[in-house]
């Protein structure tokens, strides 16, 4: 998966680099994340090699920001991306790389709380994903039929992220109650 065919998708609608930052940290984050110092330059190249236009708007806490939008060009290669089908097997999950050298930590109880740890974080971020659901689920009498397409295929993904940190949370208990049987 690429950031720059992820932001290309984001700016169909013109959004400033914040707003792009924010949609990670709320909607994409369940399956991307990204740093304003990774979106910024990537922005930049974009809109160098026509991808993306931009427009300065005048901003009520300073200086102009910047507003970006896909241009055709951008657009097309969106759908030139999504037409080489799935791309799979490229997620990194640093947790499960440290869980992997657990072993390196001297004590097992440290080996718990890194473990406990871990499932607050994913039982919080799984909350999060649940209560997003139910509130669009609340939003729509005929759920998920009625949901037009810009609606309905951004929820596919919400869905599959709680299934996902849902899976993690199940994990992480079966890992602690494995771990305890160690001390």
């Amino acid at each position: 998966m690429s950031l720059q065919h992820i932001l290309l998708g984001i700016l169909q609608e013109p959004k400033s680099g914040y707003d792009v930052k924010k949609m990670f940290d709320e909607i994409f984050s369940n399956f991307w994340s990204a740093e304003l110092s990774q979106i910024y330059p990537q922005l930049k190249k974009l809109a160098d090699n026509g991808k993306l236009s931009i427009t300065e708007e005048e901003s009520s806490k300073g200086p102009n920001k910047k507003v970006y939008q896909t241009t055709q060009q951008g657009i097309e290669e969106l759908v030139e991306w999504i037409e080489q089908g799935p791309v799979v097997h490229t997620e990194r999950h640093a947790y499960l790389a440290q869980t992997f050298f657990l072993n390196s930590l001297d004590a097992t109880e440290k080996k718990l709380e890194f473990m406990q740890a871990l499932h607050k974080e994913m039982h919080d971020w799984h909350q999060g994903l649940c209560t997003t659901l139910e509130h669009v689920k609340a939003e729509h009498k005929n759920f998920p039929y009625e949901l037009e397409d810009e609606d309905f295929y951004p929820l596919l993904t919400l869905m599959m992220g709680v299934k996902k940190v849902g899976a993690i949370v199940e994990w992480c208990d079966e890992a602690i109650e494995l771990i305890k049987l160690r001390i």
